[in-house]
C-alpha cells in the first residue's frame, strides 16, 4: 500500500475546539478555558473568579476587616462609657444624701443653739445673780451634798441631739448634749483625771475614771480644768464646752467605757441606772 493511499484513508487530527459546544442539556465549555464560574446558592451572595483567584465579599476585605474592628472598638468604647455614667451617678446620689444629713443636723444644732442663748438671755435680765453664780462655778469646781459616790448630770440646760446609734454608716458611741459654748461642764461622781488634753477630732477632751472602774469622756470643749492625775468630786467642774475638733455645733459629746476602758456602752442608759434623771 502505497503512502498517498494509506494516507487518504485517515483524517488529518482535528485541533482542539475553541467555541463552546452543546452536549445534550448542558454548556460544555472548552477545555483551554481558564475562567471557571461557580454559582453558590441564592443564599450566598459571594462570585468566585477561579482564574484570577478574586472574590467579591470576602471577609478578608480590608475594607470589611476595618469596618469590623471599628464596630468592634465603638462597642468596647460605649460599655466603658455606660460604666463611667452609671459610677458617677452613685458618687452623686451618695454625696447629695451625705451633705442632705449634715446640713439637716446643722440646722437642728444652730436651732437649739439659738433658743437656749435667748433662754439664757432672759435667765440674765430676770435673775442676773443666777449668771453670776454660773461664772463663779466656772472658776471655783463646785461639790454636792450626796457624798463622794453620788451621783450628778454632766451638764445644766442642754438638749439631747445625736445618740448612741450609727449615723453616716458608723456607730456614734456617745451622747451629745446641745448646750451653749462656756456651759460648764462637771464630774459625774469621784474619780480620777486619766486624760486631758486634745484628741484630733475630739478636739479637747477631757476623761475620767470614777470609783466604780467606769470612765466618762467629754469632748469637743473650749477649755479644759484639770490634769491627768487629779482627783474630782462629784459636781466639780471639769471643762466649758465648746465646739473643737470635728463638731457641727457647741455641744458636749459624752462617752462612757466599762471593762477598763475598752467597752463602749449607751450613756443615757448607763447614766439612768445610775439615777441620773436625764
Amino acid at each position: 500500500m502505497s503512502d498517498t493511499r494509506y494516507h487518504g484513508r485517515h483524517r488529518a487530527q482535528n485541533k482542539a475546539p475553541t467555541s463552546a459546544r452543546v452536549v445534550g442539556a448542558g454548556l460544555v465549555l472548552p477545555a483551554t478555558a481558564t475562567l471557571a464560574i461557580v454559582a453558590v446558592g441564592t443564599q450566598s451572595p459571594a462570585v468566585v473568579l477561579a482564574g484570577s483567584g478574586a472574590s467579591l465579599g470576602s471577609q478578608d476585605d480590608p475594607a470589611t476587616s476595618a469596618d469590623a474592628a471599628e464596630l468592634a472598638a465603638a462597642k468596647i468604647d460605649s460599655g466603658a462609657s455606660l460604666t463611667r455614667s452609671v459610677g458617677d451617678r452613685v458618687a452623686r446620689d451618695n454625696e447629695r444624701s451625705r451633705v442632705s444629713v449634715l446640713s439637716a443636723e446643722q440646722e437642728s444644732r444652730a436651732t437649739t443653739e439659738a433658743r437656749l442663748a435667748a433662754a439664757a438671755e432672759t435667765a440674765v435680765e430676770v435673775k442676773p445673780t443666777v449668771a453670776a453664780e454660773q461664772a463663779v462655778a466656772v472658776l471655783a469646781p463646785t461639790k454636792t451634798a450626796g457624798g463622794p459616790k453620788s451621783w450628778v448630770k454632766p451638764v445644766n440646760n442642754y438638749v439631747l441631739t445625736s445618740g448612741f446609734a450609727y449615723r453616716w454608716g458608723r456607730l456614734h458611741a456617745a451622747q451629745d448634749f446641745a448646750c451653749p459654748t462656756g456651759t460648764p461642764v462637771k464630774s459625774m461622781s469621784s474619780g480620777v483625771v486619766i486624760a486631758s488634753g486634745w484628741l484630733g477630732t475630739y478636739g479637747n477632751r477631757v476623761e475620767i475614771k470614777y470609783w466604780d472602774g467606769s470612765v466618762s469622756l467629754y469632748a469637743h470643749n473650749s477649755a479644759l480644768k484639770v490634769k491627768v492625775g487629779d482627783t474630782v468630786s462629784p459636781g466639780q467642774v471639769v471643762a466649758i464646752s465648746g465646739n473643737t475638733g470635728n463638731s457641727t455645733g457647741p455641744h458636749v459629746h459624752v462617752e462612757i467605757r466599762l471593762n477598763g476602758n475598752t467597752t463602749k456602752v449607751a450613756p443615757l442608759t448607763w447614766m439612768r441606772a445610775k439615777g441620773i434623771a436625764v
